[in-house]
């Protein structure tokens, strides 16, 4: 724009045009363009006004020049350019109907491709193109109406939080919204599996005192089997157990489609920040604890008003007259059958090794996954239950499994897995009596899953009080009967006062102690 000032103003001097072309040292054409513009706009201006000065013009200098690009093409978006473009949308479009739309090229990948291939294009070029094939617009949405009771949505989210001391770790959040009246219900998992979808809809279900006549999901690996086409979805095993059990319809999204579940899109969002932004609100004691606060968060939202005016609470006692009967709680697990017993008489189950009473080495069981624990069972007789754990290649023992073969080989007790995982009071009790004999502590180890170990770890705290050294399972068994015995036929008390309870216990002592004796000497 000064350069078209500048001329203007030196073709008023009288100066010529090859001369402001030569001072200036731009293209003659460029000044001959400028200075017919202005001579042709003064002709009009003089043509309506013959009194008009050139002043009057001062605003044609000061216009910024325009430059038609109307024909211009794209210098370097070639056909061939262009093609290579389209196969890469073909490519996303065949992804997308065989279920791998989080494998689809991007823009910024597509663009990376072209330039691997040596061609000369320019990002902004790409996205132009991609534009132009797919003739992208705004999308219209149509507003939609709910009626109570008939439509929930759901759907994942993830959160990182530090339970236990553990560290930050990922955590996956199920979240359901009802479509009438947002109303939210929230809850957390260690994984996105089978057995926490179907716990999270049982759960819900019993939370709400009843069932949404339709679910609503997007296209997530455990509500989805397979792409039978663009539009068509197999559900899995685990939804159509749900649906049947349940009585409830249920409706998948288009693919890339979140805003046609738009209330628990928002929902996530609006959980997820509402429940854990604040500061020490991402650390908790266990995953109870976790849940115990988000459940709270989610009713602190329930209560209060949405941008309309309406409360979630209020829109849901509308709703829970419209919701269908609701049956006994549905079990919840992933099955595994026929898993072989190793040589360390364990079962692998989700790719973590729990063990079972070595009698069972070499058999096949079966396993049932809840979310919080492992069951495991020959036919229809339960032989073990562990805690769950996710740890890919860990091993999770419990020490009363492994008797028999202790017993064949004590000698492998005292740097075993199974010691090592054992309960710390069983641990305290072999370090505190039976270190480096673990001859005499496997029959006590047999006592302990006979009586239990505070049973036995109460009994042998009295026997120290009358013997020393001597901490035989016998002895532990006689003393835990006596006790036993007393508790359930008290003699009568001489009296109240703190001496005759002290005439008591050592009577009991020398009774003890006196069985003790005649045992030894028999």
């Amino acid at each position: 724009m000064v350069e078209k000032q500048t001329i203007i103003l030196k073709h008023r001097e009288g100066i010529s045009n090859r001369q402001i072309a030569s001072d200036m040292k731009i293209d003659k054409n460029t000044v001959n363009k400028y200075v017919n513009e202005y001579d042709d706009a003064m002709a009009k201006l003089l043509a309506t006004d013959p009194g008009a000065s050139e002043d009057q013009l001062s605003p044609e200098i000061l216009i910024k020049p325009k430059y038609d690009t109307s024909n211009r093409g794209r210098r370097k978006s070639t056909e061939e350019a262009i093609e290579v473009i389209r196969d890469c949308l073909e490519e996303n479009a065949k992804r997308r109907q065989t279920g791998r739309s989080k494998q689809q090229m991007r823009k910024i990948e597509i663009y990376d491709y072209l330039k691997k291939q040596g061609y000369s294009i320019s990002y902004s070029t790409v996205k132009r193109v991609i534009a132009d094939i797919k003739k992208e617009t705004d999308e219209a949405f149509i507003k939609q109406e709910y009626q109570p009771g008939i439509q929930t949505e759901f759907d994942w989210g993830e959160v990182t939080l530090d339970i236990g001391g553990t560290g930050y770790m990922r955590y996956q959040m199920a979240v359901f919204s009802s479509a009438y009246g947002n109303h939210r219900f929230a809850h957390l998992y260690r994984t996105q599996d089978t057995a926490a979808f179907q716990e999270s809809h049982v759960d819900y279900f019993a939370f709400c005192g009843g069932v949404f006549h339709t679910v609503v999901y997007d296209n997530m690996r455990v509500a989805v089997k397979t792409f039978v086409g663009p539009s068509e979805k197999e559900p899995t095993d685990a939804l159509l157990e749900l649906s049947i059990y349940y009585g409830f319809d249920f409706r998948f999204c288009n693919v890339r489609r979140g805003n046609e579940k738009s209330h628990v899109e928002r929902s996530v969002d609006v959980v997820r920040h509402f429940a854990f932004a604040e500061p020490g609100n991402d650390c908790f004691e266990s995953l109870e604890a976790a849940n115990e606060h988000l459940m709270k968060k989610c009713m602190e939202k329930n209560a209060s008003a949405l941008s309309d005016g309406r409360i979630p609470d209020e829109c849901f006692v509308e709703e829970k007259a419209s919701l269908m009967p609701l049956p006994p709680k549905m079990p919840c697990f992933i099955k595994r059958v026929h898993l072989k017993v190793d040589k360390f008489s364990t079962v692998t189950a989700n790719r973590v090794h729990y063990s079972v009473p070595d009698r069972y080495v070499g058999k096949r069981l079966d396993a049932r996954i809840y979310t919080g624990f492992v069951e495991i069972y020959d036919g229809s007789e339960k032989v073990a239950r562990h805690e769950r754990h996710y740890g890919r290649g860990e091993y999770v023992i419990d020490i009363f499994h492994y008797l028999k073969t202790l017993k064949r080989k004590p000698g492998a007790l005292s740097q075993s897995t199974a010691l090592l995982q054992a309960d710390t009071k069983i641990k305290n009790i072999y370090e505190t009596y039976y270190t480096g004999n673990a001859k005499d502590f496997l029959p006590v180890l047999e006592l302990m899953d006979e009586l239990g170990v505070d049973a036995v770890e109460k009994a042998l705290k009295r026997l120290a009080e009358i013997v020393i050294n001597d901490y035989s399972a016998d002895k532990i068994r006689l003393i835990h009967d006596h006790e036993t015995q007393a508790v359930a036929s008290p003699e009568k008390p001489y009296g109240n006062d703190r001496l005759s309870e002290k005439s008591r216990q050592t009577l009991s002592q020398y009774d003890i102690l006196r069985e003790l004796q005649t045992r030894r000497a028999g």
